[in-house]
C-alpha cells in the first residue's frame, strides 16, 4: 500500500511534467474514443443500409451458381415455385430465429414515359416485405437520410396498388418527371416497363409512377427502379425468384442459422447456397466500405498511439534522469529492478487513470455536441447529405482504454529499464537529482 501513496505523491514532484503526460494520454484517448465512434455508426448505418434498404437480408438463398450466371440465363438459375416450397418448409422450421423473409427478383430493361425512355436496373420486393423494412426499427435508427419521410408514409401503397413503381429522383428528372407524382394525374403517372422475357420474347406491362427512393449510392441513381414482385414477374413470364432473404431477430446468430439452412437445404436436395450479407461476392459493396474504414481507421490509431509512446517515453526518461540518485538509493538499499520498475508504472497507472477519464467524459461531451450540431456531410460515392453522428459503446470504450493502458506500461518499461540496470555507484554519483 505504502508504494501506491508513493507513487501517488511523486507526480507532485514535478506537476507540469505529470500534467503533460496527462494531457498526452488523455488527447490520445479522446482521438481513439472520437474515432472509434465514428467508425462504429457507420459500420451500423452499412449494416442497416446493406441488410435492410439493400434488400441483401441477413442470409440470401440462391441457386448455385446464380450469383454470377443469373443476369445471362435467369431461366436456368431462377429458384422455381416447386423449389420455393421446400424452401418455406425449412423457413418454418427455423420460425424462432427469423424474424421475416422476402423473395426477390432483379433484372434489366427500359421504362418508357410518351417520347422518352430510359433503362432500368429493377428490384422486384414483396409489397408487405417492403413496407416492413421501411419501417424497420434498424433502419429509422441508423439510415433515416437515406429514407424520404414520404416514402415511409407511402409504403402502404404498394399493397394497395400492385402496379405502382418506386423510381429515384434523377430517373424521374430523365423521364421529365418531378416528385411528388401525386401532383400528376392518372394519364400522367401511367408509363410501360419494357423486357425480355426468359424465354426470349419482347414483353411490356404498364405500371404507374407513385414512389420515390434513393439507394444511397450515386453510381446507382439514375438507374434504380423499385417494383412489387408480381409485375416484374409478369414483366418476365415466370413465376421463380433470383433470391430469398432472411432477415434474423439476431444478427450474431447469422453463422449458425447459415450452417443450419446448408444442412437443411442438402437434406432436400436442393442446390442451394446461402450468402451471409458481408459475404465478398454477395455484399462487395459492404466488405469494400467496411475494409476502407479499417484502414483509415489503422492509420489513425498508429499515429495516435505513437504520438502517446513518444510522449510518455520523453517524460518517463525526463523524470528518471532527475531522479537518478533516488534510483541508485533505492537500488542500495536491496530493491531490486522490478520494485522499481513497479513504482514507475503505478506512477503512470495513476496518471493513465486520471487521464482516461477526463478523456472519457471529454469524448462524450464532444460526441454529444457535434452530434446536436446536426453536421452534414456527403461521404464519396453516396447519394446525398448524411448526419454527421459519433456514436460511443461502453465495451468498445473499455477495449481502448486496456489498450492505452498496456502502451504506457510498455513505454515505462522502455524509459526505466536501461536506468536500473545501471551501477550503483555511477546512480549515486549522477548529477541529476
Amino acid at each position: 500500500m505504502w508504494s501506491w501513496v508513493l507513487a501517488y505523491r511523486n507526480l507532485g514532484r514535478n506537476k507540469r511534467r505529470s500534467l503533460a503526460t496527462g494531457l498526452a494520454i488523455g488527447a490520445g484517448f479522446i482521438g481513439l474514443l472520437l474515432i472509434s465512434a465514428y467508425l462504429y455508426r457507420a459500420q451500423l448505418a452499412l449494416q442497416a443500409s446493406t441488410v435492410y434498404l439493400n434488400n441483401k437480408g441477413h442470409l440470401a438463398l440462391f441457386k448455385k451458381d446464380s450469383l454470377f450466371e443469373f443476369t445471362y440465363r435467369p431461366s436456368r438459375y431462377v429458384i422455381t415455385l416447386e423449389e420455393q416450397n421446400k424452401i418455406a418448409q425449412i423457413i418454418k422450421d427455423l420460425e424462432p430465429d427469423i424474424e421475416f423473409t422476402g423473395r426477390y427478383l432483379t433484372g434489366t430493361g427500359l421504362i418508357n414515359y410518351h417520347n422518352k425512355s430510359t433503362p432500368f436496373i429493377a428490384t422486384a420486393v414483396e409489397p408487405d416485405v417492403y413496407k416492413r423494412i421501411l419501417n424497420h426499427t434498424e433502419v429509422n435508427t441508423w439510415t433515416p437520410d437515406w429514407v424520404f419521410p414520404e416514402t415511409v408514409n407511402d409504403a402502404g401503397k404498394f399493397l394497395e396498388n400492385p402496379s405502382l413503381v418506386s423510381i429515384t429522383e434523377s430517373m424521374g428528372i430523365l423521364l421529365g418527371k418531378e416528385p411528388p407524382f401525386t401532383k400528376y394525374n392518372e394519364d400522367e403517372r401511367t408509363i410501360q416497363l419494357i423486357g425480355k422475357s426468359f424465354y426470349g420474347e419482347l414483353n411490356a406491362i404498364d405500371s404507374e409512377l407513385g414512389l420515390r427512393h434513393t439507394t444511397g449510392m450515386a453510381l446507382a441513381e439514375d438507374t434504380s427502379l423499385l417494383l412489387s414482385l408480381a409485375q416484374l414477374q409478369s414483366l418476365y413470364a415466370t413465376d421463380g425468384i433470383q433470391y430469398w432473404a432472411i432477415f434474423l431477430k439476431d444478427a450474431s446468430n447469422i453463422k449458425r442459422i447459415q450452417k443450419e439452412f446448408q444442412k437443411r437445404l442438402k437434406e432436400q436436395n436442393l442446390n442451394i447456397d446461402v450468402f451471409p450479407y458481408y459475404d465478398e461476392e454477395w455484399g462487395a459493396y459492404y466488405v469494400g466500405s467496411i475494409g476502407f474504414l479499417f484502414v483509415i481507421a489503422c492509420f489513425f490509431v498508429v499515429l495516435i498511439c505513437g504520438a502517446v509512446v513518444l510522449s510518455v517515453v520523453n517524460t518517463t526518461t525526463l523524470g528518471i534522469y532527475e531522479r537518478h540518485k533516488e534510483i541508485g538509493t533505492l537500488r542500495a538499499t536491496g530493491f531490486p529492478p522490478r520494485a522499481i520498475y513497479s513504482l514507475f508504472w503505478k506512477e503512470n497507472l495513476i496518471l493513465s487513470l486520471f487521464s482516461l477519464t477526463a478523456g472519457y467524459i471529454c469524448a462524450e461531451w464532444i460526441a454529444s455536441a457535434v452530434n446536436a450540431a446536426n453536421i452534414k456531410f456527403q461521404p464519396p460515392g453516396t447519394q446525398g447529405d448524411i448526419r454527421f453522428v459519433l456514436i460511443t459503446k461502453a465495451q468498445i470504450t473499455l477495449i481502448l482504454g486496456l489498450i492505452v493502458l498496456f502502451i504506457n506500461f510498455i513505454s515505462t518499461i522502455i524509459a526505466v529499464r536501461r536506468t536500473t540496470k545501471a551501477n550503483i555507484v555511477n546512480l549515486l554519483s549522477a548529477s541529476g537529482g
